[in-house]
C-alpha cells in the first residue's frame, strides 16, 4: 500500500506523551462515506475532513489505531495538521503519478491535442 511518513512538529498528547512520527494511506471512498455518517460531520464540513484524516492516518506514534478518532485529532495543533495536510498531498500526487493521471495529453505537430490519446 503506498503511504506517506513524517514526523510532526509539536505531536499529539497521549497517556501523557507527544506522539509525533505518522504514517499516512490514500483517502478511500468508505472514509468519506464512514465520515458522513457522523452526525457533527454533516453539519461541519471542517470536522468532516477531520473524521477523514482519523480514518487515513494509519500510524501517530504509539497510538493504537482504534483511539486515532477525530475526538484525539481535535486536540492537535494547528502546525502539526499542516505537516499532515502537506502529507497527503504529497501522497495524492504520488497517487496520480502512479495512475498516469498527470500526464500532459499528447499533442500533434501542431500543438493540438490528439483525440483518443
Amino acid at each position: 500500500m503506498m503511504t506517506e511518513k513524517g514526523t510532526l512538529p509539536v505531536g499529539v498528547e497521549y497517556e501523557g506523551k507527544p506522539q509525533r512520527d505518522f504514517e499516512l494511506r490514500p483517502q478511500l471512498v468508505q472514509d468519506s462515506v464512514d465520515a458522513v455518517e457522523e452526525e457533527r460531520a454533516q453539519r461541519n464540513e471542517s470536522y468532516l475532513g477531520v473524521c477523514v484524516l482519523a480514518k487515513q492516518l494509519t500510524k501517530l506514534g504509539d497510538i493504537p489505531k482504534e483511539k486515532i478518532t477525530p475526538t484525539l485529532l481535535m486536540g492537535m495543533y494547528e502546525a502539526d495538521l499542516g505537516v499532515i495536510s502537506a502529507a497527503a498531498r504529497r501522497l495524492q500526487q504520488r497517487l496520480a503519478r502512479f495512475s498516469g493521471a498527470d500526464e500532459a495529453p499528447e499533442k500533434g505537430a501542431a500543438g493540438v491535442e490528439k483525440a483518443g490519446v
